[in-house]
């Protein structure tokens, strides 16, 4: 069967061929460290005051930017499968502890009903199949209609305070089962993302986690790092 590559639409064995692939910039473990809270290019400009870990595939410029829209705004599920098998392949690498639930970062009802679909959950299933991790996806809920990207920092925030709460059983079920198979052992939880920008959203909802389970550790797993215009990440592409 005769396929081309999603990015460049040249023949190729693999839905991202190779050149395009090595047009990536890809978060080594070996080179920047497995929590990215770690990498000053990184942690300088993201809020992570309530998460403790965080780990990013890549950076949200092209190629992988065409990836992310595409899973994000015309359901590619191919495209969702390739990031997501990267990031499996990446997590391999790392020396995070590996977490008990994974938990993607919720869509209001009104972005779900015209999307179908939550880009964050697709590459929560994707991920989970491959690393045997559960998925709890009602969690959290967010209400009304504003989208973060269209804000400024601040405006963010306020946002996001507003929208974002904790469902009524929220991770319940899955603490009761971990701490009954470990005798009250550590709790750890990932948050799946798209894309990491400011941070706020993430961090807000580790706020809300955190105040309700203190003792949880918190990763936060992202495909895709927007960083700011003058970042030294750019000069690493």
């Amino acid at each position: 069967m005769n396929l081309s590559c999603l990015l460049c639409y040249q023949a190729s064995p693999t839905p991202v061929c190779h050149w395009c692939e090595d047009d990536m910039f890809f978060f080594d473990p070996r080179v920047h460290g497995s929590n990215l809270l770690q990498y000053g290019p990184v942690a300088g400009h993201v809020k992570h005051s309530h998460y403790d870990a965080l780990s990013i595939l890549g950076l949200h410029t092209w190629p992988m930017s065409s990836l992310v829209h595409q899973l994000k705004f015309t359901h590619s599920l191919t495209a969702g499968k390739v990031l997501s098998d990267w990031f499996v392949h990446k997590k391999r690498q790392c020396t995070l502890s590996v977490p008990h639930v994974l938990l993607p970062v919720p869509i209001s009802a009104w972005r779900l009903a015209t999307r179908h679909y939550n880009q964050a959950t697709l590459l929560c299933e994707s991920i989970s199949r491959e690393l045997r991790i559960p998925v709890n996806q009602s969690w959290a809920r967010r209400r009304g209609f504003s989208v973060q990207h269209r804000l400024s920092k601040l405006a963010r925030a306020e946002n996001a305070n507003r929208v974002f709460s904790l469902s009524k059983q929220c991770i319940d079920d899955e603490i009761v089962s971990v701490q009954k198979k470990t005798n009250g052992g550590d709790f750890t939880v990932a948050i799946i993302d798209d894309v990491l920008t400011t941070g706020v959203t993430v961090n807000t909802l580790s706020k809300r986690l955190k105040q309700r389970y203190p003792k949880i550790y918190i990763q936060v797993w992202v495909a895709a790092f927007t960083p700011p215009p003058k970042s030294s990440l750019f000069q690493k592409t």
